[in-house]
């Protein structure tokens, strides 16, 4: 026993239970709902990167009794719907359900004080109106760019249906899900869990993940991200709804889609 102390690279037991201890000390002092808010932050982001890939998940499923499944949502012959509709199911759990259910079953809490709560503001539709007005014409000036127009839109029809239909409407309808489901965990669930004990601060650690999730887009959007995280946050912050910047999200997104689709020729 005395020779494998003697090793190099050993650690005596008595010197890794010492760590152990401090550890759970530091820990002890720590507030747990703020624990749990950003541990699962970087679980389940992490999940979602892996889990979206649609090509990983029909080579995992390839020889079980679901591979056509599989196949149908890495592969489908006519247009990429299937996988974004398997991209929207994943972000929907990890953003939506598992949050919930940690809020529900974990803390006891009520769904509506993070984010939730079925009330309009004072001034909330003028703020809404200035808020477009500025987003729009920005948004249509990307979608004049080359790199807006390869990454927009989303939806990829290759058999020759027009854009403009019901494959379009149904890609919209479940990207507004994936928008909700965005929206109550970063706006709701993250912020609104890091409140008590962080304060303001709470706006800015989450526009930290905010933005990164953008790092595939474009530069411009990417660092739009972070003004709009620190904006939304903040109207999540003081008053306790996610609302305004769901609307905000799903008109930005339609309209990317839109001007993209025009920028292309596509649009009719």
């Amino acid at each position: 026993m005395n020779s494998v102390y003697n090793l190099p690279f050993a650690v005596p037991y008595n010197v890794i239970l010492e760590i152990l201890t401090k550890l759970r000390a530091d820990l002890a002092v720590l507030d747990g709902k703020v624990l749990v808010a950003l541990i699962y932050t970087a679980f389940g982001l992490t999940c979602i990167y892996y889990f979206k890939d649609q090509p990983a998940v029909a080579a995992f499923l390839k020889g079980t009794i679901v591979e056509n499944f599989g196949r149908w949502i890495a592969y489908s012959p006519d247009n990429n719907l299937p996988g974004l509709g398997w991209w929207v199911f994943v972000v929907t759990v990890f953003y939506f359900v598992v949050p919930a259910a940690i809020i529900k079953l974990l803390w006891r809490a009520d769904l509506r004080d993070f984010g939730l709560r079925l009330r309009i503001e004072p001034g909330f539709w003028k703020l809404l109106a200035f808020s477009s007005a500025i987003m729009l014409p920005l948004v249509y000036l990307m979608s004049l760019t080359e790199g807006f127009a390869a990454k927009y839109p989303f939806l990829q029809i290759y058999n020759g249906e027009p854009y403009i239909g019901g494959t379009l409407v149904a890609w919209e309808l479940i990207y507004f899900v994936q928008f909700f489901g965005l929206e109550f965990f970063f706006r709701g669930f993250l912020v609104h869990s890091l409140k008590p004990t962080l304060g303001l601060y709470s706006i800015f650690v989450m526009t930290v993940p905010y933005c990164m999730i953008h790092f595939s887009k474009p530069m411009p959007e990417t660092l739009a991200a972070i003004a709009a995280g620190i904006f939304l946050g903040w109207l999540s912050y003081k008053n306790g709804s996610i609302w305004l910047g769901l609307i905000l999200h799903c008109m930005v997104a339609f309209s990317m889609d839109i001007f993209a689709l025009h920028a292309k020729g596509l649009l009719f």
